[in-house]
């Protein structure tokens, strides 16, 4: 499997007020993605879905299957406590985690991945680890994968979001890396480097396009060559953070196949 660039739905958000530019709203977003972009997969946002009901939920799906532009991954911004030390935090932590797996399974994604909450007590890793044992049963039954994304605390660097996905363990748990430019490129490319092995899916962040300098954000081609050189081959979205996304996805877009296909 070669690696298959996708769509992160929060890209077009800007869009949905001005539908003679894109789509109308998130259930436009399969077809637009498929036929303005040529992108075949979505990842969804899950405030993007707040108050949706379960049909509501079927119609995307039906949607994205219509446009061969499936959902892949549910990813959630919300900041869950799941290290917290006092268990009936850490429990509605793990019932979200139980609302978006049932989510992700109606939308017919493959993963879910959410944020893990920091905590002073040196417990925490180990109140984090507890909880997402005990959550792995509803996920692995609804055939999903659960992902970590790195976030501010003891998840935001490599040694410590590689060390609470082993000491959850399994087949089902992995990473959801973001290669941005918030870094320096030397540090952006050595974490993307150390945290693709253990990436169940990836996003690349994309920002806007200026002149002969082109990407004005991460190195695109430069992260391409490093998930192929660690063996990724799995799916990449593109994120778009800038105020133009037709003109600077379509340019990533670009960029990123044409380092996908290069020898």
């Amino acid at each position: 499997m070669t690696l298959l660039l996708t769509l992160s739905t929060r890209s077009l958000v800007g869009l949905f007020e001005q539908p003679d530019k894109g789509p109308d709203s998130l259930l436009d977003v399969p077809r637009f993605a498929m036929d303005h972009l040529g992108l075949r997969g979505l990842y969804i946002d899950a405030s993007m879905l707040s108050g949706w009901s379960l049909p509501e939920l079927d119609r995307l799906r039906d949607q994205a299957d219509k446009a061969a532009c499936p959902c892949l991954v549910l990813h959630d911004e919300e900041v869950l406590q799941l290290a917290d030390p006092d268990v009936s935090v850490r429990q509605e932590a793990a019932t979200r985690i139980e609302r978006l797996s049932i989510a992700a399974n109606r939308l017919g994604c493959n993963s879910i991945a959410v944020r893990c909450g920091d905590h002073k007590d040196e417990a925490a890793i180990d109140h984090a680890t507890e909880t997402l044992r005990a959550i792995m049963g509803t996920v692995e039954r609804l055939e999903l994968n659960l992902l970590i994304r790195p976030t501010p605390g003891f998840t935001s660097e490599p040694d410590g979001i590689t060390d609470l996905v082993k000491r959850v363990g399994g087949f089902r748990i992995g990473i959801l890396p973001t290669f941005s430019g918030e870094n320096s490129p030397e540090e952006e490319i050595e974490r993307l480097r150390r945290l693709a092995p253990y990436a169940g899916a990836m996003l690349f962040e994309i920002s806007a396009y200026r002149g002969k300098s082109g990407h004005t954000g991460a190195d695109l081609t430069a992260g391409i060559e490093i998930l192929k050189k660690v063996g990724y081959a799995s799916t990449v979205a593109m994120e778009y953070i800038g105020s133009n996304p037709l003109k600077d996805l379509d340019k990533a877009r670009e960029e990123l196949q044409t380092a996908i296909e290069a020898e």
